[in-house]
């Protein structure tokens, strides 16, 4: 971790623990309220240094999540690169395989003339009905 994000996460810390310890050492005291009241300026500037560091932890959160997605981002865009070089890779392949040039002898003995001769009980005639 960065060391300005341990520094504001340790000062968080402290304000936390100290309004918890003060908040507690007054809970049933009444002149203890009053006297909040007459340092007034003390209390606002504490809040106003909890909402500012609370402020910078939510700034902290947000910047790291854009830097996740931009990482998830960058990582998607690799992947799909990767997949785009296999497939034209396999289609280079597939057309070396099936780009050979028939000789006259395979010609003669291509499939449909094999189907043909195995299946003797054909006729030529296509009329059905004669």
């Amino acid at each position: 971790m960065k060391t300005f994000k341990i520094i504001v996460f340790v000062a968080l810390l402290v304000f936390h623990i100290a309004t918890v310890v003060i908040i507690s050492i007054g809970k049933n005291d009444l002149n203890f309220l009053f006297d909040l009241f007459k340092q007034m300026d003390l209390v606002q500037y504490s809040a106003i240094v909890g909402l500012v560091l609370f402020l910078i932890v939510v700034f902290l959160f947000r910047q790291q999540e854009k830097a996740k997605a931009k990482l998830i981002e960058k990582h998607e865009n690799e992947i799909n690169q990767f997949k785009a070089k296999l497939y034209d890779k396999k289609e280079s392949e597939s057309s070396t395989t099936s780009a050979k040039p028939e000789t006259s002898s395979e010609k003669i003995d291509s499939p449909k003339n094999e189907a043909q001769e195995k299946d003797s009980t054909k006729t030529d005639d296509t009329n059905p009905q004669s």
